[in-house]
């Protein structure tokens, strides 16, 4: 299955449902479910405790690393500029989303639907990209 590494406290946020847009600097035609890996950097953690990302992120060193912690499906990918052209696209954007992203020109917005917590996240390394997790023992 197809997987991506976030930096904490993004993949949390992601899987919890509360980042429904991961903004990159670059584009993919992979649409589908994805797993989401937390991966082991930790420079994150200056965000944590800032609003808005304390509301959701109690405790930034309880937070997984180094694993597989759940996965979302990734409904569509356009360019940040095309983003504000879209009624529904602009009504994604709270003030938390804003903060959770980077919407710079020339970047993308991929849209993210159906998140899921795995109850026991997998370990798993991580890798830059979308890669492919050989495991199968989702939860």
């Amino acid at each position: 299955m197809k997987a991506i590494s976030l930096l904490q406290p993004w993949a949390s946020l992601v899987v919890m449902g509360i980042k429904t847009i991961e903004t990159r600097s670059w584009n993919t035609k992979f649409r589908g479910e994805i797993l989401i890996h937390s991966s082991l950097g930790k420079s994150g953690k200056i965000f944590s405790t800032e609003y808005p990302f304390k509301k959701f992120i109690k405790d930034f060193d309880l937070l997984p690393f180094g694993k597989i912690i759940g996965s979302v499906t990734i409904t569509d990918v356009i360019p940040i500029a095309n983003l504000f052209m879209n009624d529904e696209n602009i009504n994604k954007l709270t003030f938390e989303e804003k903060a959770f992203g980077d919407y710079s020109d020339g970047r993308f917005a991929w849209l993210l639907d159906d998140p899921r917590i795995f109850k026991k996240p997998l370990p798993a390394r991580g890798m830059m990209s979308i890669w492919e997790y050989p495991g199968e023992n989702f939860n």
